[in-house]
């Protein structure tokens, strides 16, 4: 199980990433986060991180009519949502990369 301290750092910009693939609502998001490996994540964890994007200017929501139930507010990335994550993808591998170093450093 991924501890909450590590998610911090990377949770934003997988939801992102989630976002930039197609346009999605927040349950939709929780339920891809938790088929990746994401168990832990709940509605509760993952609203009040769509609330500081759209905050950040990173995504925008709307609502849409559903086919069952109530409207449902779909979320997508903006153009500054995009650089974010081209950034995030960048320092994500950086550190992904100095972590594994240390690691095959340490196991040699």
């Amino acid at each position: 199980m991924i501890e909450s301290q590590m998610l911090k750092g990377v949770i934003e910009g997988v939801i992102l990433h989630i976002i930039k693939n197609n346009e999605t609502y927040g349950y939709e998001i929780v339920e891809e986060l938790k088929r990746s490996g994401f168990y832990t994540m709940t509605e509760g964890t993952v609203y009040p991180i769509l609330t500081r994007l759209t905050k950040k200017g990173y995504i925008l929501g709307g609502y849409k009519k559903s086919e069952i139930g109530p409207k449902r507010k779909y979320y997508y990335i903006t153009a500054k949502g995009r650089e974010y994550l081209t950034d995030f993808y960048e320092n994500y591998n950086e550190l992904n990369q100095a972590v594994y170093k240390v690691i095959e450093k340490g196991n040699k």
